[in-house]
């Protein structure tokens, strides 16, 4: 495991594209994570959508943070420093993006366990777009 670990890092196309893909392997797990506790949440607790989406995106942000800072950006800057403008990018994605995205899509679709989950993708979507951006300026010098 360690040889592959090693042939992976030195890489050209890894190299070239890490932070990229340490954030998509990232945001996967959070994604993962995010829809479980929101569907549990909206389709079996039967918690209003948006409700149930501050609820999951919240307890991921907490979990983003951690991987963000040690694994995809490996910032030098202190947590004191880059907590702020991580909750506030992470907020605003989670909070205001995926809740217009989920409020949209479920005006168009209609609701039902489906339809939540499909808006919740789709507003997954548009949160990881907005969360890299953002990111990128706070964890980066």
């Amino acid at each position: 495991m360690k040889k592959l670990i090693e042939k992976i890092s030195q890489n050209q196309f890894y190299q070239k594209y890490a932070s990229q893909i340490k954030f998509v392997l990232t945001g996967g797990f959070n994604t993962v994570l995010d829809f479980c506790i929101y569907g549990l949440l909206a389709n079996i607790v039967k918690i209003p959508q948006v409700p149930a989406n501050i609820i999951s995106t919240s307890i991921c942000i907490a979990v983003s943070f951690i991987l963000n800072y040690k694994f995809v950006w490996k910032s030098t800057k202190s947590k004191r420093e880059t907590a702020p403008g991580f909750l506030i990018v992470s907020l605003f994605s989670a909070w205001v993006i995926q809740n217009i995205a989920i409020t949209g899509v479920l005006a168009i679709i209609g609701k039902g366990n489906i339809q939540n989950l499909i808006a919740k993708a789709v507003g997954s979507i548009c949160g990881m777009v907005s969360n890299y951006l953002g990111y990128k300026v706070v964890f980066t010098k």
